[in-house]
């Protein structure tokens, strides 16, 4: 084996093992996520146009093969940096993921990484990748910018249901029953090597710094804060 294999090799086994080590309910498997319901009262922000900063937390069933992991969620965006952390029940073990101008770093089990992408920086360190870009959008019931997504349908009301878009397959399958420009409740993205369902506790639209927002295809109005709704 060249070194370049080698480190591959190397590479390949460490996401592996930070994948069962840091998000390890394995036995949690697709049958599971079915469990994340809505279950949060409350009412929810507006859907939410443009890029501006957020703030949310839920929970993430995350299957890639054979393998299943669930996690907590934390995620917060301001328009010019976002941090991730990405959790294990019960304490567990955890994610860090911090991007901004000078690029990404990732903390878990001790170790700090660092590169100019995010997705290549997951899928060397977890052995999978997030896609976190067009996700700041779809959790807001849009499209990306830049009219890339196609097959977009929209449910009885005018919101969008389901796309497709950069390779990945998104799928709006429940919202609030608040007003009809409501955020999503779950979110289920899935691309040929990845499937993903995250569900929304609790959002908040923050004020943004030193960032206009960027526009999308599809938006809505302007929002605020609150939790999900059944």
């Amino acid at each position: 084996m060249n070194r370049a294999a080698g480190q591959a090799h190397r590479m390949r086994a460490r996401g592996r093992s930070s994948m069962a080590v840091l998000l390890v309910s394995l036995a949690t498997l697709l049958a599971g996520c079915a469990a994340l319901v809505p279950t949060v009262p409350g009412s929810p922000p507006a859907a939410v146009a443009g890029d501006p900063a957020f703030e949310l937390s839920g929970r993430l069933a995350i299957r890639q093969g054979d393998q299943a992991v669930s996690a907590n969620l934390r995620w917060r965006y301001d328009g010019q940096a976002e941090e991730m952390v990405i959790s294990a029940p019960l304490g567990a073990g955890s994610v860090e993921i911090e991007r901004n101008a000078a690029g990404v770093t990732l903390r878990a089990a001790g170790r700090v990484e660092r590169a100019a992408s995010a997705e290549a920086l997951m899928r060397g360190t977890l052995g999978f990748a997030l896609p976190l870009d067009g996700l700041r959008y779809w959790v807001r019931g849009q499209t990306g910018p830049g009219g890339v997504a196609v097959r977009i349908v929209r449910d009885a009301a005018g919101r969008i249901e389901s796309f497709h878009e950069a390779g990945w397959d998104v799928t709006i399958p429940v919202f609030s029953a608040a007003p009809l420009d409501a955020l999503p409740r779950r979110i289920d993205v899935a691309s040929s090597e990845l499937q993903v369902r995250l569900v929304i506790d609790q959002w908040q639209v923050l004020p943004a710094v030193g960032r206009p927002g960027t526009g999308s295809t599809d938006g809505g109005v302007a929002g605020g804060a609150g939790k999900a709704s059944p």
